[in-house]
């Protein structure tokens, strides 16, 4: 019993820091493309976004295609920058055993610096079966209006 307690304990404190949302970079000034490997997830039910100084703040909330996705992401999408619309895809990694074929909530949690504050009013999140948008100057949910592209 205190050996499964251990065990238990051990992974929470190395999974911990994985789960918590370190800001990176704004993610159109980055050079490195998306993983391949990473599979778009079904579909969104919940976008909120916030300006915290110069950090942008996004939470989604999602459905995997299967139980077990991992590596949770925003990867961002090519499109018009005169459109003030920021959009990404919601993506994973695919789990190895995907004989269990149910849906299961997600959660995204992600946090930008270096943002182009003052040149996007809309974050767009994109998944398989649908888009959600939230308007950062309104602070409202808002319909998916851009043309943007996975990369």
């Amino acid at each position: 019993m205190k050996r499964l307690f251990a065990a238990m304990t051990l992974a929470v404190l190395l999974t911990a820091p994985a789960l918590a949302a370190e800001p990176q970079a704004w993610p159109w000034k980055s050079t490195m493309p998306p993983d391949p490997a990473l599979a778009k997830l079904s579909k969104i039910s919940d976008v909120t976004a916030s300006v915290d100084g110069a950090m942008v703040k996004i939470s989604v909330k999602a459905m995997a295609p299967v139980p077990g996705f991992s590596e949770l992401q925003l990867t961002p999408r090519i499109g018009d920058p005169e459109d003030r619309i920021f959009a990404f895809d919601a993506r994973g990694r695919t789990p190895q055993d995907v004989s269990t074929q149910v849906e299961t909530p997600v959660s995204i949690e992600a946090a930008y610096t270096d943002a182009p504050l003052g040149k996007f009013d809309v974050i767009e999140v994109h998944a398989k079966d649908n888009c959600m948008g939230y308007s950062v100057t309104d602070q409202k949910p808002v319909e998916c209006s851009g043309k943007s592209i996975p990369q």
